[in-house]
């Protein structure tokens, strides 16, 4: 009897101790994410660079998209491009396009 009762509290301390490093792995995730978006600053799609806009307007793929929100993400090494979100009927869909136009992947 004192084996089973051994046992269960062992396990009882196991899961316990289990559930605990969850958490922590948890909470470290999801400080990684908020750095993550902190690079990046909200643009008008109207205040996109000309070059920017000249792609979307031009290029066969995009022109049936419509821009609804656009960021301006700096990256590591002075990296910035331009993350467009965009909409056609009920589909969305993302482009990455650096100050010149050229597709970011």
């Amino acid at each position: 009897m004192k084996k089973v009762i051994l046992s269960a509290f062992g396990l009882f301390v196991f899961a316990t101790v289990s559930a605990n490093a969850q958490t922590a792995q948890t909470a470290a995730a999801a400080q990684t994410t908020t750095a993550a978006q902190d690079n990046k600053t909200p643009v008008k799609v109207e205040e996109l660079p000309e070059a920017v806009k000249t792609v979307l307007s031009s290029d066969a793929s995009l022109k049936e998209w419509t821009p609804t929100t656009a960021f301006l993400v700096k990256e590591g090494e002075g990296k910035e491009y331009y993350a467009i979100e965009m909409q056609k009927g009920q589909e969305k869909g993302a482009i990455k396009l650096d100050k010149e136009g050229n597709q970011v992947k």
